[in-house]
């Protein structure tokens, strides 16, 4: 009775995204965006020669290793690089180990050289969820978007620290690219739950898409890389599993406190606005709870409506919201965002297409590198929110917090855009119905 009650509510899947209309993307697009892609590459290795990054991200990871293999425990502070307390699970240990081979500054450019080339290749599964093909066309415009993302403080910040989020990123959009059918499907989400809890979200979201073997089969995944990492390192999982590491948010705050500007998330983003230093605050709760249920629902919505990349993208960011902390760099979800506004503006029609235009710019604004004041008296790019410092009133008020309000208001625009879509496909139904019977009739 329960199986067949799972299979009539599996049965209610929308369509797979893979049979969605194909749109064919012009060849022409190969030449300057691959041109863009050079120059801004090019802009950003004179950046990085000028001001070098210190991947303290990086160091943390190495210094985690380093005490797995030396069999010191890894969840102490004082062993990892900095001081800084490792805060993955017992599973990604045995993957950091290659960072072993090499001296600290060869593996943080190679570290560099992969979430580049991860972030293209999580834009090319993008291209693939939207419906776009040729290959020449897709390949031209993942490179013009990815030499703007070049340039957007979430990228850059990644990759300065020398963090592993776009490998992270890139498991779960390669996940959700692959066909319904696929009996894979679920493994890049589950894998990427192993590996930072956040992604569990998505797990959700395929139960409430009724893809319910992909659910399975994503917490399959996690359960059973959580068990190699037990079996690895017993020791660690126990410390960080049982003990309660793995959900303590102050360990990750360390004495930043929730009003630290990098914490962009709803956490953050109250306590900045309360001027309070507590966590968990009830207004944090609350917040939490209506982004939880909205995000979801919208996202479940659009996915019924054939619209999986979009859906994706709103389920990314409810994750990050709802986190009690979320860096700047986790926001690199920005970069399926892009190609999703670059769709949308695509299929407007007529004069609309100038407003979503407009839209779609306004939205990565905030995330972009702009010209601020270095340390040592420079100007250099630096991300929005790292300019606070330096403003005053209502431009700092906006510059510390940008994302949060960002992202809520393009919740609300997408439930507004599906709203009216709906309804532009309720009202083209009896026009063809009626069409098609005037051609029927004798």
């Amino acid at each position: 009775m329960v199986i067949q009650r799972i299979r009539r509510f599996a049965a209610g899947v929308a369509a797979d995204h893979a049979a969605r209309p194909r749109t064919a993307v012009p060849n022409w697009l190969l030449v300057p965006g691959v041109a863009m892609l050079a120059v801004s590459l090019a802009g950003y290795v004179a950046f990085v020669r000028a001001y070098p990054f210190g991947g303290t991200d990086f160091m943390m990871y190495l210094g985690a290793t380093h005490a797995f293999l030396d069999g010191q425990p890894v969840y102490q502070l004082g062993y990892t690089g900095l001081g800084l307390p490792y805060t993955y699970p017992p599973i990604t240990l045995p993957f950091l180990v290659p960072l072993t081979w090499f001296d600290e500054r060869t593996a943080l450019h190679l570290m560099t050289t992969l979430g580049i080339a991860a972030m293209l290749v999580t834009l090319w599964f993008t291209t693939r969820m939207l419906g776009y093909e040729g290959t020449r066309g897709r390949l031209g415009l993942v490179a013009a978007v990815g030499a703007v993302l070049v340039w957007t403080e979430p990228l850059q910040r990644n990759l300065g620290l020398g963090q592993i989020n776009i490998l992270v990123m890139l498991l779960v959009v390669a996940d959700l690219a692959l066909s319904d059918r696929s009996r894979f499907k679920g493994i890049g989400i589950g894998a990427a739950t192993a590996t930072k809890l956040l992604p569990g979200l998505f797990v959700l979201y395929l139960l409430l898409t009724r893809r319910i073997r992909a659910a399975v089969v994503a917490t399959v995944t996690f359960v059973v890389l959580t068990l190699l990492g037990a079996i690895v390192q017993p020791g660690g999982s126990y410390d960080y599993w049982v003990t309660g590491r793995a959900f303590d948010s102050h360990r990750v705050l360390m004495t930043s406190g929730p009003r630290y500007g990098g914490n962009q998330s709803l956490q953050g983003f109250t306590a900045r606005l309360l001027q309070t230093d507590e966590q968990n605050t009830i207004w944090w709760m609350l917040s939490v709870a209506v982004v939880l249920v909205a995000g979801l629902a919208l996202a479940t919505a659009l996915q019924r409506h054939g619209e999986e990349a979009m859906a994706m993208v709103v389920v990314a960011f409810t994750m990050l919201l709802i986190s009690p902390v979320s860096w700047s760099h986790y926001w690199i979800w920005i970069g399926p965002l892009a190609l999703v506004l670059v769709d949308v503006v695509r299929r407007s029609p007529g004069r609309a297409r100038l407003l979503t235009g407009v839209v779609a710019v306004a939205a990565i604004l905030p995330f972009l590198m702009w010209p601020g004041p270095a340390r040592n008296g420079d100007t250099i790019p630096r991300g929005l929110i790292w300019q606070a410092g330096h403003l005053d009133g209502l431009a700092r008020r906006f510059a510390v917090d940008p994302y949060v309000p960002t992202m809520l208001v393009l919740f609300a625009l997408a439930a507004v855009w599906l709203y009216w879509r709906s309804r532009r496909e309720r009202t083209a139904v009896p026009a063809v119905s009626v069409a098609a019977a005037t051609a029927a009739a004798p």
